[in-house]
């Protein structure tokens, strides 16, 4: 297909999908390089040859070093492409990163035969994304150091491994290494590692103040946020929402007669019935009419930008919190943002106010009272109730 005609259609698509004015203005600086890429190559008419060669031109010329700015822009330019003459549409869909397969021809089809089976063992994609991930760690460090059969993997070999982890990811990295060594039989390595105990560190569940949660609220009235992150931060506060749950809410999750919000927990499979607060529901509405885009798709929260499609993940949340918090002043001090930290706030405050644990645990959705009783910790005044006094004791030793 001929570059000229391929470049027009793609920025004619852009528009059509309701892409921002500045968005297609970056758009028609990569044509006028990637144009100019083609004219300095003699390249007239598009192949996907041609767009693998514009992705790879990632040096820049400046500086004549790698270009991150190149290596993300020209990539995504190429797959619009590829994907027009492949299927004759442009695939508009945001790019997610993915988790590569190995090199190594033998270790790719055994890493291919692990993911088969995690997915007939597991439904829950949180739970299939952790192994998946665990063994891909695995597989990398095999092709690193040059082993491609099982049959020579050795205890040493798993050894030398967990030395090239970070001591945060141990337990997890034992986790993976103990499914995956069941799942091909080898009960020699698994008994090197069913003995080790990852060290576990014990962090003070991280919470915000009462006057971090007056600015913070303050914030969210004043407007300085937009009506859909202030939504967003309102339902994790009230209800103490995990991020994936919250990107895949849809409209129909929400019951507006009996003002409740009803979903199945993609972590734990349990079906979480919550109330809806008159400021969650408030905020909500206000979204759902005033700001949220029209688009072709029943999720509660869509992206901004073009095409309207639901949040992008975890990252998403977490940037909505982070910028809602520096708005309200609140310092991270060590802390955790993101919803994670308005799901330890939702429920310490429920502890605070006294209410079950079994009923903290149920809006959780924790599968187990004993997830939830670490929550007890954060309630300072009922820790202090809990100290013995020291009046009594003998000052006398060894009497």
């Amino acid at each position: 297909m001929n570059i000229d005609n391929l470049c027009k259609l793609l920025l004619e698509a852009l528009a059509e999908a309701g892409f921002n004015e500045s968005t297609l203005f970056n758009y028609r600086g990569v044509i006028r390089r990637f144009k100019a890429f083609c004219k300095e190559k003699g390249f007239s008419e598009y192949s996907t040859d041609v767009g693998q060669a514009y992705a790879d031109d990632v040096i820049s010329k400046k500086t004549g070093k790698f270009s991150k700015q190149r290596y993300f822009s020209q990539g995504r330019f190429a797959r619009l492409l590829n994907s027009y003459c492949l299927t004759g549409s442009f695939d508009l869909s945001p790019m997610k990163r993915g988790m590569e397969a190995p090199g190594n021809e033998m270790l790719c089809g055994l890493y291919k035969d692990y993911i088969s089976y995690l997915e007939d063992k597991y439904s829950n994609n949180n739970t299939l994304s952790f192994y998946r991930y665990e063994a891909l760690c695995l597989f990398r460090f095999l092709d690193f150091v040059g082993i491609s059969n099982l049959n020579d993997v050795s205890a040493a070999t798993v050894v030398d491994y967990l030395k090239t982890t970070k001591q945060n990811r141990q337990r997890a990295v034992l986790c993976g290494l103990r499914l995956y060594f069941t799942f091909i039989e080898r009960e020699d390595l698994f008994a090197v590692i069913n003995g080790m105990h990852a060290y576990r560190s014990k962090r003070i569940i991280p919470v915000l103040t009462d006057d971090e949660m007056s600015r913070l609220k303050e914030t969210i009235e004043s407007g300085d946020v937009s009506n859909r992150d202030a939504a967003i931060i309102l339902l994790g506060l009230s209800t103490g929402i995990r991020a994936i749950d919250l990107i895949n809410l849809r409209l129909s999750d929400i019951d507006w007669n009996s003002e409740t919000i009803s979903f199945k927990q993609s972590k734990t499979g349990n079906l979480v019935c919550i109330p809806l607060t008159v400021a969650v529901g408030n905020a909500i509405a206000r979204y759902l009419y005033e700001d949220r885009p029209s688009a072709d798709n029943d999720y509660l929260f869509v992206r901004d930008l073009a095409p309207f499609g639901p949040l992008s993940g975890h990252s998403s949340c977490y940037d909505i919190v982070k910028k809602a918090f520096e708005k309200a002043g609140i310092s991270r001090d060590g802390r955790i943002f993101g919803m994670h930290m308005l799901r330890h706030n939702a429920a310490s405050v429920m502890v605070r106010n006294e209410v079950p644990v079994s009923t903290v645990a149920a809006v959780l959705g924790h599968s187990s009272t004993d997830t939830t009783d670490i929550y007890i910790t954060t309630d300072e005044a009922k820790l202090r109730e809990c100290v013995l006094p020291m009046t009594g004791i003998s000052k006398e030793v060894n009497a």
